[in-house]
């Protein structure tokens, strides 16, 4: 139990939903909601993605936290252990692979932001980050389910964010059924509010803001500053949506490739092209591009050996790695003997010597034509995208 009192606290929650239905977002949401009505200071909700292939992960692999300011240490937990034990009292741990094991936490400080880096870009033990958390003054609600919860509260109260960051104005719902949020209305929104991001794929005609599963999210609107994901919603909400039940703009790592540890580079030993399009790219370690990737599949079904390559990819637990991005830096292609000036191609006379003309008989130094190639970066289409995918119109962008 944390007992001194100080002005500043965190707290952190994760695992609040099943694979199927629940939402982290929205528990947050109530928590924070019973937070203020209890008279306390909210400060800077975050949303924070972790690593994609957590085994136990949910839909979206989200963990929420926000800075607390309060003077009164027993207050604080006194509404924080209301709101925990009034939310899961009537808790029943699933039978699934994965069930919920709903953690909130409670710092007296922010956790450091190396727990943050290896819990985006790795897997941890949950018994790792019981034992660094011994550090620190904290306190911990879970249900007898488990507290697997704890690692992405930790990491979200970790999270800084001081080189990158996005925004997204979460709304959520109290109709089930069919979302109303019409397409032609999304894309009217993303021409009205350019500095939102990730809001349609425009190859395949379709929004990207509203969950396709039955979860409380009526959408979410990404963008690059909090004022504008805002006014996108008022716009949506003003203009024939429906309605939401409430909303809350959070400061996010979606979009900032931090689950990315660098880029890489490789010579094209051998590729092969699988059933229904995936292919896997030989370069003494094997890279993934999976038949979704859109220009990155089309560009890696073109690679021949030699091609020299760099790419940005998540590496899974069975050491394969998943393209998230892929460039050509250069490539020979059409290799071929110079033409003499009589029409007829030059051939080899062996090695070391000259080239003949097999018609005229002229001599012609030994080279090889080549047509040398080279491309942009390559990236998936938006639907198949990852939450933290950095997208080619934001590299280089850096707030902080």
């Amino acid at each position: 139990m944390i007992v001194e009192d100080s002005s500043t606290f965190w707290i952190g929650l994760d695992d609040t939903d099943e694979r199927e239905y629940g939402c982290t977002t929205h528990d947050f949401d109530s928590l924070l909601n019973h937070m203020a009505a209890s008279g306390f200071q909210i400060e800077d909700p975050r949303l924070v993605r972790l690593w994609p292939f957590a085994p136990n992960r949910t839909r979206g692999n989200a963990a929420l936290s926000a800075c607390i300011v309060s003077k009164n240490m027993q207050e604080l937990e006194s509404s924080l252990d209301d709101w925990f034990n009034k939310r899961f009292s009537d808790f029943v741990p699933g039978s699934e692979d994965h069930s919920a094991q709903p953690v909130l936490l409670l710092t007296e400080e922010k956790l450091p932001e190396a727990m943050y880096w290896e819990t985006v870009q790795g897997f941890v033990e949950l018994s790792y980050r019981m034992s660094e958390l011994c550090d620190f003054v904290h306190r911990i609600w879970s249900t007898p389910s488990g507290t697997a919860g704890l690692i992405g509260a930790s990491a979200a109260i970790a999270w800084q964010g001081k080189n990158d960051f996005t925004w997204e104005c979460t709304a959520w719902r109290q109709d089930s059924g069919a979302r109303n949020v019409p397409e032609g209305l999304v894309l009217e929104m993303s021409n009205r509010f350019p500095s939102t991001i990730l809001n349609r794929d425009p190859n395949a005609g379709r929004s990207l803001i509203a969950p396709r599963t039955p979860c409380p999210v009526l959408y979410g609107i990404r963008g690059e500053s909090r004022q504008g994901v805002l006014d996108a919603h008022v716009f949506l909400q003003e203009s024939g949506a429906e309605k939401s039940a409430g909303h809350r703009a959070h400061r996010t790592n979606q979009a900032t490739d931090d689950h990315l540890v660098s880029v890489e580079f490789g010579v094209v030993n051998n590729t092969r092209i699988m059933r229904g399009g995936h292919v896997e790219i030989n370069v003494g370690e094997i890279l993934l591009s999976f038949s979704q990737g859109g220009d990155v599949n089309k560009l890696a079904q073109q690679l021949i050996p030699g091609d020299r390559i760099e790419w940005y990819g998540l590496h899974d637990f069975d050491g394969g790695i998943h393209l998230e991005r892929l460039r050509l830096i250069e490539g020979e292609r059409n290799k071929n003997r110079p033409n003499c000036r009589c029409g007829s191609r030059y051939k080899s006379q062996g090695t070391n010597q000259l080239l003949r003309c097999p018609s005229c008989g002229s001599e012609h130094k030994n080279m090889w034509l080549t047509e040398i190639l080279s491309t942009d970066w390559k990236e998936p289409p938006p639907s198949y995208r990852r939450h933290l995918a950095k997208p080619l119109s934001r590299m280089g962008k850096s707030e902080g």
